[in-house]
């Protein structure tokens, strides 16, 4: 399990939408958002950048948890920086953005944080 397996995952839940950008599309349309990784290795990926299109609905949260379940199922390691971005004021600050990511299981400060993927137990025949 690795990176590519990841994004082949990834793809069937948000299609890529060019340049590294994958849409997390809304059952009733339009989109969540979206997330772009920069390829580090085949084990770790950069979130260059994650938006989304109604900060504040939980568009975020909900593109994060479906990330790290995926990350977690498929063993890679996720780094990012936080640095707000788009139109001013921004929805969350430097600070806001770190405390949302050590949320999801990332640890770090503002300039490298870092999500390393939760051991999925599995059902075991041993249990009785």
């Amino acid at each position: 399990m690795n990176v590519h397996d990841f994004l082949m995952a990834l793809a069937t839940i948000a299609p890529p939408a060019g340049r590294g950008d994958y849409a997390f599309r809304k059952p009733e349309g339009g989109a969540h958002g979206y997330v772009q990784f920069i390829h580090h290795s085949t084990r770790e990926l950069i979130i260059h950048r994650l938006w989304t299109l109604q900060p504040g609905q939980g568009s975020g949260s909900h593109i994060l948890r479906i990330l790290c379940e995926l990350v977690d199922e498929h063993g890679v390691e996720l780094r990012l920086k936080t640095l707000p971005f788009g139109r001013k004021p921004h929805p969350m600050s430097r600070d806001q953005l770190v405390k949302w990511y050590q949320r999801h299981g990332f640890e770090g400060t503002h300039k490298k944080m870092t999500r390393k993927p939760c051991i999925i137990a599995k059902d075991s025949a041993l249990s009785s």
